[in-house]
C-alpha cells in the first residue's frame, strides 16, 4: 500500500478516547483487559499533537475527546500531596502548579512529563475536598500543599 493509503486508514481507525477516559472503538467501550493494556502502553502523541497507537509494524489515531488521561481518583500522599489515579491505571503525584479549571468548570492537570488529563467526576469530587477558597467569598480556591498555597488557574 502507498503512504497516502496507510495514513487514511490510521485516520480512520475508529479509536477514541472519552471525557471519562475510556477507550473506545466506534464508539463502544473496549473492555478486554489485555486489548487496553497494550493501548494504553503503546499510546503516544506525534509530532504534530495527534495521539497514536502502535502495535507491531500497524498504528491507529487515536481521536481524543477533552484530553489523552483521565483522573479517576485521587488520595493523600506524602506531605499532603495528592495522588493521582490515572485512566492508564497509574498513579503519581499531582503537580499543583498545573492544576487549571476550565470554562466548564472541570479541573485539569498535566501528567506524564507534559500530557493533559481531565479530572473526572468522583476524583474532582475528591480533590474539591481539600480545595480552600482564597479569599473567602472570592470564587477563587487554592490547593495548599505542604503548607505552600497553589492557586487553581483558570484555563
Amino acid at each position: 500500500m502507498d503512504e497516502d493509503a496507510l495514513e487514511l486508514l490510521r485516520t480512520q481507525s475508529g479509536l477514541s478516547i472519552d471525557d471519562e477516559g475510556r477507550f473506545l472503538h466506534r464508539g463502544e467501550p473496549i473492555t478486554h483487559a489485555r486489548t487496553l493494556e497494550v493501548l494504553w502502553r503503546s499510546l503516544e502523541r506525534t509530532g504534530d499533537g495527534r495521539y497514536l497507537v502502535r502495535i507491531g509494524r500497524e498504528s491507529a489515531y487515536v481521536a481524543i475527546a477533552a484530553a489523552p488521561y483521565a483522573v479517576r481518583g485521587v488520595l493523600d500522599g506524602p506531605a499532603g500531596t495528592p495522588w493521582l489515579f490515572l485512566s492508564d491505571g497509574s498513579r503519581e503525584p499531582l503537580d499543583p502548579a498545573t492544576l487549571t479549571v476550565g470554562a466548564d468548570g472541570v479541573l485539569r492537570c498535566v501528567v506524564k512529563g507534559g500530557h493533559a488529563a481531565r479530572f473526572t467526576r468522583p476524583a474532582q469530587i475528591a480533590l474539591g475536598l481539600v480545595l480552600e477558597e482564597s479569599p473567602p467569598g472570592s470564587g477563587r480556591f487554592v490547593l495548599v500543599v505542604a503548607g505552600v498555597p497553589h492557586p487553581i488557574r483558570t484555563g
